[in-house]
């Protein structure tokens, strides 16, 4: 009787033993590395969302001053506006990608194309 119940308990143990498996202390330092690289991954995906969206305002900036430049040549002045530019030289004003809110205006006398949220192309 006792050999049986020995016998038993070593099967039992075998078969514990044997089980393949992720330990608990395994999986949580799994858990603790993503959570690391994710604290790491979400600053850098900001930054580069927000030089992307700076980069592509700068674009419009340049997108719009061409467009002057091109009334210029044509009519032989600047135009008295962006708006004066929408029917033949632009399909339409571009929304600024930083601030939705931010509006692109026109200096009068240079012809210098600028965003109210701040960014301003270079000369």
């Amino acid at each position: 009787m006792f050999y049986r119940m020995s016998r038993a308990m070593k099967s039992e143990k075998g078969f514990l033993k044997s089980e393949k498996g992720f330990t608990l202390v395994e999986l949580m330092v799994v858990v603790i590395i993503i959570g690391i690289l994710v604290a790491i991954a979400i600053p850098v995906y900001n930054n580069v969302s927000k030089n992307a969206a700076e980069k592509a305002c700068l674009a419009n900036q340049r997108t719009l001053s061409g467009a002057v430049q091109q009334y210029r040549t044509v009519e032989g002045a600047l135009p008295a506006s962006l708006e004066t530019l929408a029917s033949d030289y632009v399909v339409e004003k571009p929304i600024c990608p930083v601030d939705s809110t931010a509006t692109y205006s026109m200096d009068a006398t240079t012809g210098l194309v600028t965003c109210t949220h701040g960014t301003t192309p270079p000369e």
